[in-house]
């Protein structure tokens, strides 16, 4: 039997989002928060945070767009649930997470978006060595048909869409 553990985790919860799916991001509106912010992000928010800064208590609302690009590990929950709440707040809030349908925080959160994008193909985060071992998504959740629009065509062609 093949160990496969290595390639299921990492050293490092913090891989650095492509560019390929900011630039989609971008197309919907500028990136007004990133909460999870670190030193070789490239995500250019005008306001980001830091780990450090704990963007779990912080307000989103009235950031405008808010880019989550979390830690992938134990306290992905956590960030989840705080994306749910704070588009319930008002927030605009798009999200790239590891697509684990059957992982408890999904199955609690992500049903209360309202677009998800299911990404063709393997994201090579920055820095990493080679292509991430599990498919990703990216996630919306917000109020407003305008920004449920502009999600549809940045990512559209990107993957397979499904609103829950």
């Amino acid at each position: 039997m093949t160990n496969l553990a290595p390639m299921m985790s990492s050293d490092r919860p913090d891989w650095n989002t492509p560019p390929e799916v900011l630039d989609r991001v971008r197309r919907i509106a500028p990136i007004g928060l990133d909460p999870c912010g670190n030193e070789g992000s490239i995500v250019g928010a005008r306001v980001t945070l830091s780990l450090d800064d704990d963007g779990l208590a912080a307000d989103w609302c009235n950031a405008g767009l808010v880019f989550v690009n979390c830690p992938y590990g134990r306290t992905i929950g956590h960030w989840t649930a705080k994306c749910v709440q704070e588009a319930a707040l008002g927030a605009t809030v798009v999200a790239l997470l590891p697509a684990r349908t059957d992982a408890r925080w999904w199955q609690t959160t992500v049903p209360h978006a309202m677009r998800v994008c299911f990404w063709r193909g393997r994201l090579r985060f920055l820095g990493a060595p080679a292509s991430a071992p599990f498919p990703s998504a990216v996630v919306m959740w917000s109020r407003t048909r305008i920004d449920d629009e502009s999600f549809g065509d940045a990512f559209g062609d990107a993957g397979w869409m499904v609103t829950p």
